[in-house]
């Protein structure tokens, strides 16, 4: 990450709702490990989604004196995430990789007209969008490697001994740099 500022109600702090004015994340670097059969940030968001659904089914405890406990909550007012990039590693492809641009997100009102989210509920908040995104970004790059594939294909049909000429030079190429 390159860089996290966070700005807090200070009188929120005391209370069942702590009031976070923004969350400012610049330049995050984020991995997406995947396949057809799921992906590392679809994990993480469902281990997320487990723990917010016992957060909400969780009776409220008692203290010592009967009263009860109050779990904090959170509203978060502006949270800002821009300038990151997602390293795409993708495992039904043979391990091919790619890292492109997150798109900016930018969440307004988290929490604000409730008694406020669980940090679980905002960790889902904020994931989300960047699970979809990480999707998105997963399926553009498969586009790509499999077309460049498609080229180099066609390529070869339609010229054997050139295609398997330029292969040669780049195995040569190869050996002939030093390290």
């Amino acid at each position: 990450m390159g860089s996290a500022s966070a700005t807090v109600q200070p009188s929120s702090v005391f209370s069942d709702k702590i009031v976070v004015k923004s969350v400012n994340v610049q330049g995050p670097e984020i991995t997406f490990e995947g396949g057809l059969k799921g992906s590392n940030l679809k994990k993480l968001l469902d281990n997320v989604e487990a723990a917010s659904a016992g957060d909400k089914s969780a009776p409220t405890g008692t203290s010592d004196t009967g009263a009860k406990k109050s779990q904090k909550k959170l509203q978060v007012d502006d949270f800002v995430l821009t300038g990151g990039k997602i390293h795409l590693t993708l495992t039904d492809l043979g391990g091919k990789s790619a890292t492109v641009p997150l798109p900016d997100i930018h969440l307004t009102d988290l929490g604000k007209d409730t008694d406020g989210i669980t940090a679980a509920e905002l960790t889902k908040k904020v994931l989300t969008p960047i699970l979809e995104s990480a999707i998105k970004a997963a399926a553009t790059a498969v586009t790509d490697i499999t077309k460049g594939a498609t080229e180099a294909v066609k390529e070869i049909r339609e010229n054997p001994a050139d295609a398997a000429g330029k292969a040669a030079k780049g195995v040569t190429d190869l050996f002939k740099k030093k390290p």
